[in-house]
């Protein structure tokens, strides 16, 4: 099986592509959208369609906006 990577978009620094695999004989088998950390380029979640892969980009980012506004919420308060 061999697979082809072909980028499809930049969200908020992170790279969506596209993987296209195919079977032995060059027929198409399956596609999905991964998801690359914009950092380490390591893939951070792999999904069925772009739509999926775009909100959990959003989804990863307000998370990391939430930790941090708690982070700094726990600090004032220390202080």
């Amino acid at each position: 099986m061999r697979s082809m990577r072909t980028l499809e978009t930049r969200m908020l620094g992170y790279a969506i592509e596209r993987l296209d695999e195919f079977d032995d004989h060059g027929l198409p088998r399956s596609v999905r959208y991964e998801v690359l950390c914009p950092h380490t380029q390591a893939v951070l979640a792999s999904r069925a369609t772009l739509r999926e892969a775009r909100r959990f980009v959003l989804v990863h980012e307000l998370a990391a906006i939430k930790r941090d506004a708690a982070a700094r919420a726990a600090r004032t308060r220390v202080a």
